[in-house]
């Protein structure tokens, strides 16, 4: 069976004092919360899912006083305790079986990319977990030199730009590995890098689409106006 997870239990620190008064997930764009815009890209992908989670622990409260009932087919699990991006996964060990796909999305991006086609990855390659890449590029605020070992000028590039795969905070797990965590604090690249080492098949799919973190700052209010 396939589960859908959307982690919102963070402070949102980055984008303080905006978050003193609503979690980060729930903060307004031009046309709807960013939790409604990550919801509404779910609900296109036309996934065939059969439980959508998710985690909150920050103002839960006034969370579902405001979306308790405009989200009556989602299940809300509250956390007691913020335990990083993967230790927070605990909170839903009981809700998600050995042989369950379970789609992690962090609560603060936007993409159009397709899940279906991550999924289909996912699944034919038989991996334990997928990690969801996009290409993203940099570039650089200055000219850059290039060096020879012997400190001769070789040449200039004026702000070059590099292509990186960064990390989405998008994931495809087994539900086994989920079951299997303890109750403390562990962040997602440091569950991922001990489930290397064990010899698990970790994997990335590198996507084709659009994406922003909404929780940088200036990405953020840059989609409040365009």
């Amino acid at each position: 069976m396939l589960k859908i997870i959307i982690l919102t239990a963070g402070l949102g620190e980055r984008l303080r004092p905006l978050t003193y008064l609503v979690p980060k997930p729930y903060l307004p764009l031009r046309d709807g919360l960013i939790i409604e815009h990550i919801l509404s890209w779910i609900k296109s992908q036309d996934l065939h899912y059969d439980d959508l989670i998710i985690v909150t622990a920050y103002m839960t409260d006034k969370i579902l006083s405001l979306l308790g009932n405009a989200m009556r087919n989602i299940r809300f699990v509250t956390a007691d305790q913020l335990l990083g991006t993967a230790g927070q996964l605990w909170y839903v060990r009981e809700l998600v079986n050995d042989d369950d796909d379970v789609i992690i999305i962090n609560g603060d991006v936007l993409t159009d990319a397709s899940l279906i086609k991550a999924l289909e990855y996912h699944k034919s390659n038989n991996a334990d977990i997928t990690i969801i890449s996009i290409n993203y590029k940099l570039t650089a605020r200055y000219g850059v030199l290039d060096i020879g070992p012997n400190g001769e000028f070789r040449g200039w590039l004026e702000k070059p730009t590099i292509t990186l795969p960064i990390v989405t905070g998008i994931y495809i797990l087994r539900g086994s590995l989920i079951k299997r965590l303890n109750k403390e604090r562990l962040d997602m690249n440091k569950y991922i890098e001990t489930l290397r080492q064990m010899g698990l098949k970790i994997i990335v799919y590198l996507m084709d689409g659009n994406y922003i973190d909404l929780g940088v700052p200036q990405d953020y209010l840059n989609s409040l106006v365009t």
